[in-house]
């Protein structure tokens, strides 16, 4: 081999390792940048953050929006890597910013999407969540942007298991922002000690076994009623491992994101 070309693969192999180096970096970045769980008088909250690859498209985000009130975010960029979380970082930090003062989903979720759908490539989209929690009234409000329903379950309620299905779409698909608009519904909800909501993305129900069978929703759900009474941490504990024992260590393939609140 000449010298040219040996002086050719250690310049591939610098850059290589230089592009290593900054995903790890990035890594650390998105980690160090997760919020603090809430510490509020009458509730629980807890969340797992899973990436599947060293750059997460996945994001959650718990914010003070008034003495009373919270804001809870959640979003799942489509494709995976660098672009992704980019992305991520622009629609994670766009709700944070819109939903000050504001008690509205539904606008917050308008205004994310005015701002984002014109930067975005017209192939890359954000499903997400937001919500905003009451504390005081215990009233909690929700819109979302074609992601995954959460889940609201109370063995005290009828029925006990609720799907919070308010319709929407997908942020970045709309550029004119008019059928977003107009498609985006807020619901809002009164909340009653014992309940336990639940959020979380694809990544969670599509993880796959080495047959490609998906864990489904109807496991999750199952492991939400077994263990509704545990504490929130150890509840979340159990689906993750749970999830690792069904795929039976093969290589996550999508990011794995909950995040969970209960009434106590």
């Amino acid at each position: 081999m000449d010298a040219q070309r040996l002086k050719q693969l250690a310049e591939q192999l610098r850059k290589q390792s230089e592009l290593e180096k900054s995903l790890k970096l990035a890594r650390q970045r998105q980690l160090q940048m997760l919020p603090r769980l809430p510490n509020v008088e009458g509730f629980e909250f807890s969340s797992v953050y899973l990436p599947a690859s060293k750059v997460s498209g996945d994001f959650y985000d718990f914010f003070k929006i008034s003495d009373s009130e919270y804001g809870i975010s959640m979003g799942d960029v489509s494709g995976h890597g660098v672009e992704a979380g980019i992305v991520m970082g622009m629609a994670k930090k766009a709700i944070q910013i819109y939903a000050r003062g504001k008690s509205s989903p539904k606008e917050v979720m308008c205004l994310t999407n005015e701002d984002l759908s014109n930067d975005l490539d017209g192939e890359t989209f954000v499903s997400a969540s937001y919500a905003v929690l009451d504390v005081r009234q215990r009233i909690f409000r929700f819109a979302r942007a074609g992601h995954n329903p959460p889940i609201l379950y109370n063995p005290s309620r009828t029925p006990s298991t609720l799907n919070i299905r308010p319709n929407g779409m997908v942020i970045g698909v709309d550029k004119s922002g008019k059928r977003f608009a107009t498609v985006m519904q807020e619901v809002e909800l009164e909340m009653k000690s014992g309940d336990l909501f639940f959020q979380y993305t694809d990544g969670v129900v599509e993880a796959s076994n080495r047959s490609n069978e998906e864990f489904g929703e109807k496991r999750l759900l199952d492991i939400i009623v077994k263990g509704h009474s545990m504490p929130l941490h150890d509840l979340l504990a159990a689906i993750e491992e749970t999830i690792t024992a069904f795929t039976g260590g093969k290589e996550q393939e999508d990011d794995i994101t909950i995040v969970a609140f209960k009434v106590l």
